[in-house]
């Protein structure tokens, strides 16, 4: 139960840090709905840590896909608050649009 606990909390600073970088680096540049934006950074954010914990725990072997699944869950938290907060801003624009 603590390993799992801590592989989710891990596993969600991770998201998030690899979500920010992707947000700031591209997304917020490039979409222009703040939703897109947010969903688009932390699938992009998903991808890549899933990619380089594969990488990193093959150890030698063979590539471990079992990453995308330890990382399922954090993605699915980061998701969530990221999609809460596009739709807040995407609210608050409309609504100063008005």
């Amino acid at each position: 139960m603590a390993f799992t606990l801590g592989a989710i909390v891990g596993g969600t600073i991770a998201i998030y840090l690899l979500y920010a970088l992707w947000e700031w680096a591209l997304f917020k540049r490039v979409m222009n709905d703040p939703l897109a934006g947010k969903v688009a950074s932390v699938a992009s954010a998903y991808v890549t840590g899933s990619t380089l914990a594969g990488f990193g725990g093959a150890d030698g072997g063979p590539y471990y896909w079992g990453a995308f699944a330890d990382y399922l869950i954090p993605a699915l938290i980061v998701g969530a608050l990221a999609a809460k907060r596009g739709f807040d801003m995407r609210a608050e624009a409309s609504a100063s649009a008005e």
